[in-house]
């Protein structure tokens, strides 16, 4: 059940966290650093909407975000990592941690799904990229380097996220949750 019951303030709800999502998004487009960062709080808005239990306004907001990116992002190319991971990850780690009790099962199964969402973003790398560049010696001795930062950065990722959920979940949401 819902945390909150008046339509209003879960469509500001939702609306506001789409907006900073489209924010986040939008700099990740355009600054030249820091890029990462601009996905990760992208990603995060997503999770308030899991943690209020709207699980369906959370994937309409996904889903809205995805497109309104597409088409308001001045370069298309950085709307992806969104689309394919992080956009949609909170409400993939919500069902996670609360249906599968083992820790490693859970633990694994995140990196599955992370590894599956790295390897659509490098199929379509490809396809953009030229396919000489990739098969120098370099790339091809740097990729399994680059598959072992990953699984690193990911795990930093995942806790961050656990660490903003519990930020919000205990200091935000009460401010935003006022009558």
């Amino acid at each position: 059940m819902p945390r909150f019951q008046r339509t209003a303030h879960r469509i500001s709800l939702t609306a506001m966290f789409a907006t900073m999502s489209l924010l986040f998004l939008y700099l990740a487009s355009v600054l030249p650093t820091m890029r990462i960062a601009m996905y990760f709080l992208s990603s995060v808005f997503v999770m308030g909407l899991v943690v209020e239990e709207e699980i369906g306004l959370a994937l309409i907001m996904f889903t809205g975000v995805s497109l309104l990116s597409l088409l308001l992002m001045p370069n298309i190319l950085r709307v992806v990592p969104y689309i394919l991971f992080f956009g949609h990850y909170g409400i993939f780690k919500h069902y996670a941690e609360t249906r599968i009790k083992d820790k490693v099962i859970r633990y694994v199964l995140k990196l599955l799904y992370y590894n599956a969402a790295l390897g659509l973003m490098y199929l379509l790398a490809r396809q953009i990229v030229n396919e000489d560049i990739l098969q120098h010696e370099f790339f091809r001795n740097a990729i399994w380097l680059v598959i072992v930062l990953a699984q690193i950065a990911f795990i930093v990722y995942d806790y961050a996220f656990a660490k903003v959920t519990v930020f919000y979940f205990n200091n935000i949401r009460r401010l935003l949750m006022k009558n």
